[in-house]
């Protein structure tokens, strides 16, 4: 009889039927089924059933929201009878995405499955302020706290809220655990987190064992713990203040100290060819000199002017002057117009935070699909600021620098997630998807005139657009090519066509669906990242992607670019050795596949804007001093 209730209550969490589980749950307190055994035999199993199928790529992340939703609503009926019968005080779980960072859907996956393992799971939401995390940890006596972030530019954070519960007394009281696709297990342990983990499953498996070491919760949140633990990190965080009051804004500081070399010295050596013909050339596989180098430094070079990110994000003249400085100092090959990511969400009625020195966020969603109005691209507008601000960064560094501007704008399903959020409308594309498909049309258009508006101001060398999810981890091709594929292909694309120009591509999603998105767009330059530790999911490098692409399109990457915060000597000489590595590996690929110049030297992804800039400047100097000897040795 049991057994038979909980197969009903898999089967109703595995589908995804939220008023069945409920029922189910209902019916089994009433037959006097212990509420633990039904909520881990029957709806965790349920969870565990689509995680399988997740791992295996037989679901998907809007399965697994829908799955889950299930599972809380069983959840809300047995979870009061748990308490009411004294089963032990359940671990309590802390979790959030770091402040400025929106991307929620992992964070929402390692919760869903840390609740199926029966944790008490305090969801902060995203975009989360950092002290709001000690804040709810204290008053809740956590167990656990979970921190994620997808964007490099806001994994900062992270260190923040862990030195921050340090200066608490409170970091032995518990276990942290970070996570999201740039987060390294390096980067976990240099910032004093407990682990790392590559997907929801095996976090959640770590999580549930790590907190059964713990001592008990009132031992470890006593008074006296924590005034030792006040003591004990006392030192460590005096020592960390000084070296930072040393460097009070390191980007400030390297920024300066490039600048004072420069003005002694100037550009070191003379080369063959300006930057915007070797970009050109390496786009058409043409002779070079060397192969173009550019970490993808956007926000970061605003040090150099020195400027706020607000007013680098909003001042048309500081955007310019960060870029046209930041290649002068730099001697970079090119610049990315990347200011944020919640630009056209905006100009679509989303709220949109802007603080002074960190990337803006959306942080008020829209309620309605059908209070999506488009407007016109015009003076007023978000949008329409960045496409002036572009036009006169490009002015300043074709005129003054024979360099190339790239500007950089949102694709129509990552300005939708931005606008509605991302778990309601990945889940609405299989519980409501004539309503997505009619947003991302509307959208679609919005896009459009945005590009063309690029290109009739005449406001970029290139154009780069930002199609995130595109990822089969996420969803499939098949639902990637119906809820935005085809749009791009159909509408998008033709647009670049018809201005004569490549169409270009920014993901640092860790399993693109590269087929769609080079072969049947025709994409002609992509940027992308590489996951080392998500390869068996599918992260490509170089190796994979130029012998199957790279007759058709070049291929821009791939260094990690949490690499570059480290502005050690240590740090920086990794960053010597990687470029090195990087360059004199893709160059024999590139000769066997019959091509010559068809790759640009970058990062994965934005260098966190926060970082310093002595990092960056060695990824080009390598590059730089090594590049022409390689070119002509292997290329002839």
């Amino acid at each position: 009889m049991k057994e038979e209730m909980f197969n009903k209550l898999a089967e109703a969490v595995a589908s995804g039927n939220k008023e069945k589980a409920a029922e189910l749950s209902k019916q089994a307190l009433d037959e006097g089924i212990d509420p633990q055994e039904a909520l881990v035999n029957g709806l965790a199993r349920g969870m565990n059933i689509m995680s399988d199928k997740y791992e295996n790529g037989e679901a998907f992340v809007p399965h697994l929201l829908i799955s889950s939703g299930a599972m809380y609503g069983g959840m809300e009926i047995l979870i009061p009878h748990l308490k009411k019968e004294g089963s032990g005080r359940p671990a309590t779980g802390v979790i959030g995405t770091i402040e400025g960072d929106v991307h929620d859907i992992g964070k929402n996956l390692v919760k869903t499955m840390l609740s199926a393992s029966g944790f008490n799971m305090i969801d902060l939401g995203n975009d989360v302020p950092l002290e709001d995390f000690v804040n709810a940890a204290k008053e809740n006596k956590a167990d656990l706290i979970s921190m994620s972030a997808l964007m490099t530019t806001t994994m900062v954070g992270m260190e923040k809220v862990i030195e921050n519960l340090q200066e608490e007394g409170i970091r032995d009281a518990l276990i942290v655990m970070v996570g999201g696709a740039p987060v390294s297990e390096e980067f976990a342990e240099k910032i004093g987190a407990d682990s790392t983990h590559p997907d929801s499953m095996t976090a959640s498996d770590w999580a549930t064992n790590a907190v059964k070491k713990l001592s008990p919760a009132e031992e470890r949140w006593s008074d006296e713990k924590i005034s030792v633990g006040k003591v004990k990190y006392r030192d460590i965080l005096a020592k960390k203040k000084a070296t930072s009051e040393k460097t009070k804004d390191i980007g400030l500081e390297t920024a300066k100290e490039i600048i004072d070399e420069f003005e002694k010295v100037g550009v070191k050596s003379k080369e063959e060819m300006t930057h915007i013909d070797r970009v050109v050339s390496s786009l058409g596989d043409k002779k070079v000199d060397r192969l173009p180098v550019y970490p993808l430094a956007c926000g970061v070079l605003r040090k150099f002017v020195p400027t706020t990110y607000r007013e680098y994000t909003i001042n048309p003249e500081a955007f310019a002057q960060s870029a046209y400085l930041g290649v002068k100092y730099m001697d970079l090959d090119m610049f990315v117009g990347l200011a944020d990511l919640s630009i056209t969400s905006a100009d679509l009625g989303c709220d949109v935070s802007i603080p002074d020195e960190d990337t803006p966020a959306s942080v008020g969603h829209l309620d309605d699909y059908e209070k999506i109005e488009i407007p016109e691209v015009k003076e007023g507008t978000r949008i329409y600021e960045l496409i002036q601000a572009s036009k006169l960064a490009k002015e300043k560094l074709n005129k003054g620098l024979n360099a190339p501007f790239v500007a950089f704008h949102e694709g129509p399903l990552l300005t939708l997630t931005q606008l509605m959020g991302a778990d309601r409308v990945l889940m609405d594309m299989k519980t409501n998807p004539d309503v997505v498909l009619d947003a991302v049309d509307k959208i679609t258009d919005f896009v459009c005139d945005i590009s063309e508006k690029f290109f009739e101001e005449d406001a970029c060398d290139g154009l780069c657009i930002d199609n995130l999810w595109s990822n089969n981890v996420i969803m499939s091709e098949d639902d990637y090519w119906n809820f935005e594929g085809k749009f791009v292909k159909d509408r998008h694309v033709p647009l670049f066509e018809k201005y004569n120009q490549p169409y270009m591509i920014h993901s640092c999603a860790d399993h693109v669906h590269f087929d769609t998105q080079i072969k049947k767009f025709g994409t002609g330059l992509f940027s992308y990242a590489y996951y080392p530790k998500l390869r068996h999911k599918g992260s490509k490098n170089y190796a994979d992607l130029i012998p199957k692409y790279g007759d058709m399109c070049c291929m821009m990457g791939e260094v990690d670019p949490i690499k570059f915060m480290d502005h050690s000597s240590e740090g920086v000489q990794a960053i010597e050795n990687d470029t090195e590595e990087l360059l004199k590996s893709v160059l024999p690929v590139l000769k066997e596949n019959g091509l010559q110049s068809k790759f640009v030297m970058s990062s994965g992804c934005e260098i966190p804007p926060g970082g310093p800039l002595n990092s960056v400047k060695a990824m080009v100097d390598v590059v730089k001093k090594i590049g022409p000897d390689l070119q002509k040795e292997t290329m002839g």
